[in-house]
């Protein structure tokens, strides 16, 4: 299995920003209020930081995933210790994500069809979509999707430009202070890299020399989507309207009306956006399914996916409410993301360095 550097720009892309889009922008603006624009700057700076990090701790170990070379550096006892965080963090995060989703769709789109079938419609994609054609066939679905979904985000921007309303978006600063800003930009500044994913799917690039730059080029495109989606929301919408509304863009959306000829758009994005979220719950089921195959040392990967997949839709059927998922993002914030995406990869990188250099 083999990616190329477009691919994982469009990987990238497809799969971050239909989740930001759809998940984090309203607690962005709860946080930050009219300056969750500048939240967003700022987490992406950082989502830049922490993808080279990610890139080039992969580069130092060619043709290895995560759970390989950290048992490579650390020893298979210690290895498999570090590295079983990260398996617990790719099933439970595409469980969260499929009951987000699934809620999603139900409320704006099939409010009478129960949640539960969304999510097993969901799984079937997403177990069809891993197990026949495993990465590359995912790179090659977000190559056809990611355009497409950047295509209709920006057809709905321009058609709301009539209704911008620039009061919306002062005083800029001074009510939020630097302190909010931060604190807005973490959860942003987590999910712009991808959650861990830049550690294990840069081992299928046929060129690694290009992982540097298409990574970082595919995390550029991500901020500047979201950064324009979440500007667009504050300035049709307002701060005080958007902290309210759990799914903000998608409302922003559905108030496009055109002299009364274009209205209803929302439709046609939520059909494109379901393909985007496919993508996504595929590339963590895939990360998932062939990571915990290296560790358990298994030689085919595919077998995972049997267990997995109703794993995973047990689990999002069994979240009982939004409650539990707003505690879930909170410590994955607060928590999960600050030891698997700082600590471990930075002990990994010095570890990595310290290697090295007593070899020379």
């Amino acid at each position: 299995m083999k990616l190329t550097g477009t691919q994982i720009v469009w990987i990238l892309a497809t799969t971050e920003i239909v989740a930001m889009i759809s998940l984090k922008i309203t607690p962005t603006i709860q946080i930050a209020k009219q300056d969750a624009w500048l939240s967003m700057i700022a987490g992406g700076l950082i989502g830049l930081i922490l993808a080279f990090l990610f890139v080039h701790l992969s580069t130092l170990h060619p043709n290895q995933t995560l759970i390989q070379f950290s048992q490579k550096l650390l020893g298979k006892g210690i290895g498999r210790l570090v590295a079983l965080p990260f398996l617990v963090a790719w099933f439970i995060l595409p469980a969260v994500l499929l009951r987000s989703f699934a809620d999603f769709i139900h409320l704006i789109l099939l409010d009478r069809t129960p949640v539960w079938i969304i999510m097993l419609l969901l799984t079937i994609l997403m177990t069809y979509l891993t197990y026949s054609a495993g990465i590359t066939g995912i790179g090659r679905f977000c190559e056809i999707v990611g355009p497409l979904i950047i295509f209709t985000l920006m057809i709905s921007f321009i058609l709301n430009i009539q209704d911008i309303e620039w009061h919306h978006l002062l005083p800029v600063y001074f009510d939020s202070g630097w302190v909010n800003i931060l604190k807005g930009s973490l959860g942003p500044a987590f999910w712009f890299p991808g959650p861990f994913i830049l550690l294990v799917i840069i081992s299928f690039v046929q060129k690694p020399r290009k992982a540097f730059s298409k990574s970082l080029l595919g995390v550029v495109i991500t901020i500047f989507m979201v950064l324009t989606a979440t500007l667009m929301v504050l300035l049709i919408l307002g701060p005080n309207l958007s902290a309210k509304i759990r799914f903000s863009y998608f409302v922003f959306v559905r108030n496009t009306d055109i002299l009364d000829f274009i209205q209803n758009i929302d439709v046609f994005i939520m059909f494109i956006m379901v393909f985007g979220v496919v993508a996504q719950l595929s590339l963590y089921f895939f990360i998932a399914s062939y990571e915990i195959a290296n560790w358990f040392q298994m030689k085919n990967w595919r077998r995972n996916i049997f267990y997995g997949a109703p794993a995973i839709c047990i689990i999002a059927i069994l979240i009982p409410d939004e409650t539990t998922i707003v505690s879930f993002d909170q410590f994955w914030t607060n928590v999960a993301f600050p030891v698997c995406g700082i600590l471990i990869p930075l002990i990994l990188w010095i570890t990595t360095v310290i290697k090295q250099k007593s070899k020379t």
